[in-house]
């Protein structure tokens, strides 16, 4: 057993035996920093004396606890400790709830990973003389992951209006977020993967004004994305991942207003409906950061509305499911340019492209990496003269250009000589 304590400091880790604090004489009161990791037997953090002494709760700033998988029960006053503001809990699957009342009043980050049987974090149905307001509550950042038993945040239907940062992971009973369907106002950061059942993010964005980020990631059930979308002038990234059902009748308001998003950054939209489409107005100019899969009518928007109008584009992930006409890229036929403001590009499973346009690769002065991957018909890249920027090229599943590419001896291999990293099938 590894045990440490000083007035600040509490530690102890690896104590197999250990059911009790009160055992081994120990104490959280009067420690500032609490870690408790690996003591598989141990049922619970305080003592009969400290639970009947309401005077000695803990001047506790920080609680880690990791791998205590029979402790059931967090301290029944935690609500009520004054100076807590971040607690970490992992893998203890006999907690079944994080707070029967509501969070510490000075809490404001929360991080809870693997605690198998958790249903939900604030339990109040039997506590509403205790109820904290949302208003007052001070918790900002909430991460919470692998919870198969989670059902809902809280029983009450919000969580906490000064709530910026909302993650979470991979909750496979979660089928909304908060009972009243709003979510926190100041929420800047919106997080969710992997949550099968999940339904309904909420009803509209109207109150959530500073949201500056979403991501939504292997919800299957979510069909639509919130009202009011085109409200969030703050919007700097948006990415969605495998929401199959998220289709053009049902996208909400994103892709006509889309090109209205002055400050929106990043745009990443793969392996959603193939049927969502973006309005011939186009995309914003501002994007740094483009990535589209499986989206073959985004791609035609783009080739119709022009790459080269992206003139802050920084990175560009292009995937070809459903483009099986596009034998070229860029495009030949209509002239089409790269931005020269591009230091990334990845092409993948275009599944009948021949040959990469040397012309839309004019000015690429500041592309530093180049990655194809699962284009089986490609047989050459662009000129030498396109690519004398590039530090590296990455060239998988594309069997004749790998040839082509084969060390001094392949028919495109003096295109690619002078760059310092070339990775051919995952092999330098």
């Amino acid at each position: 057993m590894l045990r440490f304590a000083n007035s600040e400091t509490f530690q102890i880790s690896g104590s197999k035996e250990l059911g009790s604090l009160s055992q081994n004489g120990l104490s959280i009161v009067g420690h500032r920093f609490i870690t408790i990791r690996n003591c598989p037997q141990l049922v619970s953090l305080e003592t009969e004396e400290e639970l009947l002494q309401l005077d000695k709760i803990p001047g506790v700033e920080s609680l880690v606890i990791d791998s205590c998988e029979r402790l059931n029960r967090l301290p029944e006053a935690l609500h009520a400790f004054p100076f807590i503001t971040r607690i970490q809990l992992e893998s203890c699957p006999g907690l079944v709830c994080f707070a029967e009342s509501n969070f510490p009043p000075a809490l404001k980050e929360l991080r809870i990973r693997n605690c198998v049987n958790l249903q939900y974090l604030v339990d109040e149905r039997e506590n509403n003389n205790k109820s904290m307001s949302s208003n007052t509550c001070l918790l900002e950042r909430l991460e919470i992951s692998y919870y198969p038993s989670l059902i809902w945040l809280s029983s009450r239907g919000d969580i906490c209006n000064r709530l910026q940062h909302l993650q979470i992971m991979d909750c496979l009973k979660l089928s909304s977020l908060f009972l009243n369907a709003k979510l926190p106002v100041m929420l800047k950061y919106l997080d969710i993967r992997t949550c099968p059942v999940l339904e309904c993010i909420a009803q509209d964005f109207l109150e959530t004004t500073d949201l500056e980020s979403i991501d939504i990631r292997c919800a299957e059930k979510i069909r639509s994305l919130p009202r009011g979308l085109d409200k969030l002038s703050h919007l700097q990234e948006i990415q969605l991942y495998w929401c199959p059902n998220l289709n053009c009748e049902n996208f909400g308001v994103l892709p006509k207003c889309i090109n209205n998003f002055t400050s929106l950054q990043e745009l990443k939209v793969s392996y959603c409906s193939v049927d969502i489409s973006f309005p011939e107005e186009g995309f914003p100019t501002n994007l740094t950061s483009l990535a589209i899969s499986n989206a073959p009518k985004i791609y035609t928007s783009l080739v119709q509305w022009g790459f080269n109008k992206l003139t802050s584009l920084q990175e560009l992930e292009i995937s070809g499911e459903g483009c099986s006409s596009v034998t070229s890229f860029p495009e030949e036929g209509i002239g089409m340019t790269l931005p020269p403001s591009l230091t990334f590009i990845s092409i993948k499973n275009f599944e009948n492209l021949v040959f990469m346009c040397s012309k839309g690769f004019q000015n690429l002065t500041s592309l530093q990496e180049l990655r194809i991957y699962g284009c089986p018909k490609l047989t050459s890249l662009p000129e030498k003269d396109m690519l004398l920027s590039l530090e590296r090229l990455s060239i998988q599943r594309c069997p004749s250009l790998e040839e082509g590419c084969s060390r001094g001896k392949g028919r495109e291999w003096s295109k690619i000589a002078h760059i310092p990293y070339v990775e051919i099938n995952m092999k330098t």
